[in-house]
């Protein structure tokens, strides 16, 4: 991946959808009242998280936002790559957050994602990334080797 950082391709795709599902009005920037609300979406008291410190940190142009790059900067620094961010930071996801992640990735509705969905969600939010680089998420999902990721797939990654 391009962002010059130590998480695997399959733990980028894992922050992305954090950030995604934190993402509620889908302009590639997390506010504080959007990473708030997500965790009580996910039954996680904000007052249990130093959301203030995580946006200090994060936000690294002062614009009152975080966008992709920056959540990926924090998480790794933050050593928060391998857990749920937007979920109080542990398990699984539950299946209504399941099933809202993979709908703004499944854009044509048809109940699997492709790459090229992949890469038009991802390009919304900052990111331009190869067909090969798309290629490779998908493969790293992709577990009956149709090259797409289907919901069960879909869900075993979050």
């Amino acid at each position: 991946m391009s962002q010059g950082t130590s998480f695997s391709e399959s733990q980028i795709v894992n922050i992305k959808q954090q950030f995604s599902a934190m993402d509620a009005d889908a302009d590639g920037l997390i506010t504080q009242t959007e990473f708030l609300a997500s965790l009580q979406n996910a039954t996680r008291n904000p007052d249990d998280y130093d959301t203030e410190r995580f946006f200090a940190e994060a936000d690294k142009n002062k614009d009152g936002k975080i966008s992709f790059p920056e959540f990926l900067e924090a998480c790794e620094r933050l050593g928060l790559g391998g857990q749920k961010v937007g979920s109080g930071l542990q398990g699984k996801k539950d299946q209504r957050e399941i099933d809202a992640i993979f709908k703004a990735f499944d854009l044509d509705g048809n109940g699997v994602i492709t790459a090229e969905e992949l890469g038009k969600v991802l390009k919304q939010q900052g990111e331009n990334l190869t067909k090969e680089e798309l290629d490779s998420m998908i493969k790293a999902a992709d577990r009956n080797g149709d090259n797409v990721i289907d919901k069960e797939e879909f869900a075993r990654m979050v």
